[in-house]
């Protein structure tokens, strides 16, 4: 009998996480880490089935994966699955996981002069594909933190792990190409790109990430609706802290629907924006956080905004997209790792992105 692929490379990468477990070095990170008091046991959690009509396939998409800082020091600890373990079934629950690598996997190159550099050893790579995720975006501002060195690594590290990949590359060509999966007879073309300027872009000749502007993005999604049934677009753009999206984010994501990409998956806010319906397709602005070592004083000072998530569930057929939902998930501040939500939690993502909807579209 044939192994579906996500399933042969679940069990490829479980015997990559004892791997992992048992060759893990020691990492500089001094950051407190959770007793073993906080880090409690797993339970499995109950997931709603994804039902997926024929001719179909249904992603799980969230948000900014960051393992750097006190999460290395985590996994050094725990294995590279720690960051996902609470939220697995979430995350195996769908056709294809599509994430938002924040960082570089390198231990190469010197940190770029900005107020936060990102760095993962490459061994830790294995944890996304061990979770179940297929693709991550990297056309994002701290896929080249570390220079060219560290944008080589993070591709050899993913590649290594049998995670897909787009948005960065040695040069502007390679930042730009689409990574292409299969899924239930459908071939689906993810490009990645980002706006935020403090970065490194790729050039003729140079390593960094695929600079997002209407016609760049146009023209990539044409191109790779030549080799695909559908299109999806990773859009890294918009402000801070910000829940209405930006006319730039706007902007490039009508660009790249009007050029016939039928999905726009948005981060870089690191909160929850809404979802809009524009002509035949479907904008996210922003998937929030998922995985980031946030703690209580962030708490404090960031509000629950930055710790809710969500995981989206999006069915759709080479045509148009069929359903969208969400099953909310908390970014747990003792154990800096996603969660799902308690019921009084999930009230309060509910309610929160039924605001958020209404100012980016439609509810």
């Amino acid at each position: 009998m044939l192994v579906p692929p996500k399933s042969r490379r679940l069990a490829i990468a479980a015997a990559a996480f004892l791997l992992t477990a048992c060759s893990s070095a020691g990492n500089p990170t001094t950051a407190p880490t959770p007793s073993p008091s906080t880090v409690p046991i797993v339970q499995p959690t109950t997931v709603p089935a994804t039902a997926t009509p024929s001719g179909s396939v249904t992603i799980a998409a969230v948000g900014d994966i960051m393992l750097a800082r006190r999460i290395t020091t985590l996994m050094d600890e725990h294995g590279a699955i720690y960051p996902f373990e609470r939220v697995l079934p979430l995350l195996q629950n769908a056709d294809l996981t599509i994430a938002n690598s924040e960082g570089s996997f390198t231990e190469r190159g010197g940190a770029q002069v900005k107020a936060y550099t990102f760095r993962v050893p490459p061994r830790f790579a294995s944890g996304l594909a061990q979770a179940g995720i297929d693709a991550v975006s990297l056309g994002n501002n701290h896929t080249a933190d570390y220079g060219p060195d560290g944008v080589q690594d993070t591709i050899a590290a993913l590649d290594a792990a049998g995670v897909k990949h787009a948005g960065a590359g040695m040069n502007d060509t390679q930042a730009r190409q689409p990574a292409l999966l299969d899924a239930r007879g459908l071939r689906i073309a993810f490009l990645s790109y980002t706006d935020i300027m403090e970065n490194t872009f790729a050039g003729p000749d140079s390593a960094g990430v695929a600079l997002a502007t209407p016609d760049a993005i146009a023209a990539g999604v044409r191109a790779a609706k030549s080799q695909a049934d559908v299109v999806i677009v990773a859009l890294h753009s918009g402000v801070e802290y910000t829940d209405a999206p930006q006319p730039d984010q706007q902007q490039l994501a009508h660009a790249a629907i009007d050029a016939g990409a039928l999905i726009v998956l948005g981060h870089h806010p690191h909160t929850l924006q809404g979802w809009s319906r524009y002509n035949r397709g479907l904008i996210i602005y922003s998937l929030g956080n998922f995985v980031f070592d946030l703690d209580n004083g962030d708490l404090a000072n960031l509000g629950a905004r930055a710790f809710q998530t969500a995981v989206v569930y999006i069915t759709f057929d080479a045509h148009s997209v069929q359903s969208v939902r969400a099953e909310p998930v908390m970014i747990d501040p003792n154990e800096y790792r996603p969660r799902p939500a308690t019921a009084e939690e999930a009230a309060a993502i509910n309610q929160r992105m039924d605001m958020l909807n209404s100012i980016a579209g439609v509810p």
